[in-house]
C-alpha cells in the first residue's frame, strides 16, 4: 500500500474487511507507527484495528519479498478512495498471478478485467468478488494482464498519443 499512512489508500476499510470476512491481511509498505502520524488515519484508529496477528505489516517490500507476497496471495486488495491515475501495484499483482480486487475508482476500472479479479462498492460485493477469486487461474490472470500491459503496447499507445497531439488534438 506504498505510503500507509495516506488515508485515500483505506487501510481502515481493508482491515474492517479483514476483520468482517475473517482473513489475514498481509500490508507492505510504510510501517504500523506511521498510521498515528496523519490526521485522518489516526481518527479512524487504524493503528489500534490492526493490533492482531492477523495484520502482518512487512513494510516497504521489493525483490524476492514482493514477489512472493503478491505472488502467494488469495487476492490484491486496493480499496482505494480517490481517483488514482493508475495503479502500479495492481498490475504487478496481477502479472504474478493474483487477482486484484478494488473499488471502482480512478483507472481500475480500465485495469481490471474479469480474468485479474474484481470491483466492489459493498461489503456484499466485496464478499462475491472474493469467492470468485476462488475460480480464477493465475495463469490466465498473469496472461490478460501481461497481454494488456506489455512493453510493446505501451509505447505504441504512447506513439499513437504524440502523432494526434502534433496533429492538433487537445488533452482534456
Amino acid at each position: 500500500m506504498a505510503g500507509i499512512a495516506r488515508a485515500n489508500k483505506n487501510l481502515n476499510y481493508a482491515v474492517d474487511l479483514a476483520r468482517k470476512y475473517d482473513f489475514d491481511l498481509d500490508i507492505a509498505g510504510g510501517a504500523r507507527w506511521k498510521l498515528l502520524t496523519r490526521g485522518q488515519v489516526r481518527r479512524d484508529l487504524v493503528f489500534f484495528k490492526s493490533l492482531s496477528p492477523r495484520y502482518r505489516f512487512h513494510g516497504i517490500v521489493d525483490g524476492p519479498e514482493k514477489l512472493t507476497l503478491l505472488g502467494e496471495a488469495r487476492a490484491f486488495l486496493n480499496p482505494i478512495a480517490w481517483e488514482e491515475p493508475f495503479g502500479m501495484a495492481p498490475v504487478e499483482a496481477m502479472l504474478c498471478g493474483t487477482p486484484v480486487l478494488a473499488t471502482p475508482r480512478g483507472a481500475m476500472p480500465e485495469i481490471i478485467t474479469p480474468e485479474t479479479g474484481g470491483l466492489f462498492e459493498t461489503d456484499d460485493q466485496f464478499a462475491a468478488a472474493l469467492e470468485a477469486t476462488s475460480s480464477l487461474s493465475p495463469a490466465e490472470c498473469r496472461n490478460a494482464a501481461a497481454a494488456q500491459f506489455s512493453i510493446t503496447r505501451t509505447a505504441f499507445g504512447y506513439l499513437d498519443l504524440y502523432a494526434r497531439i502534433l496533429d492538433g488534438e487537445r488533452l482534456p
